[in-house]
């Protein structure tokens, strides 16, 4: 599975199973649309720190690089401390 997969899999497993019926496709617009709000945020940031073995910086922590499915897999795929082959993970190119 490739990060894409595993952040969508996540984003819906862990943030919309709350919500009820929202389709969520790469490109929807996770925070103008409140799929995600700031405790979803939270426990994202946590997800991708764990699963993928980054630290993100202050720096990145900007809403642009939250804004879609594919922002947040580009964020973690373009890091070069990201954990490419474990779990399943496959940089993408």
């Amino acid at each position: 599975m490739d990060a894409k997969a595993l952040i969508k899999e996540f984003i819906n497993s862990e943030i919309l199973n709350e919500q009820g019926n929202v389709c969520l496709d790469d490109t929807t617009r996770l925070l103008d649309s409140g799929v995600v709000d700031s405790l979803g945020i939270i426990k994202l940031l946590a997800f991708l720190e764990e699963r993928f073995s980054i630290r993100l910086s202050e720096d990145e922590l900007i809403p642009e690089n939250f804004e879609s499915v594919d922002s947040i897999s580009l964020l973690v795929t373009k890091r070069p401390d990201s954990r490419k082959g474990s779990y399943g993970f496959l940089a993408e190119s």
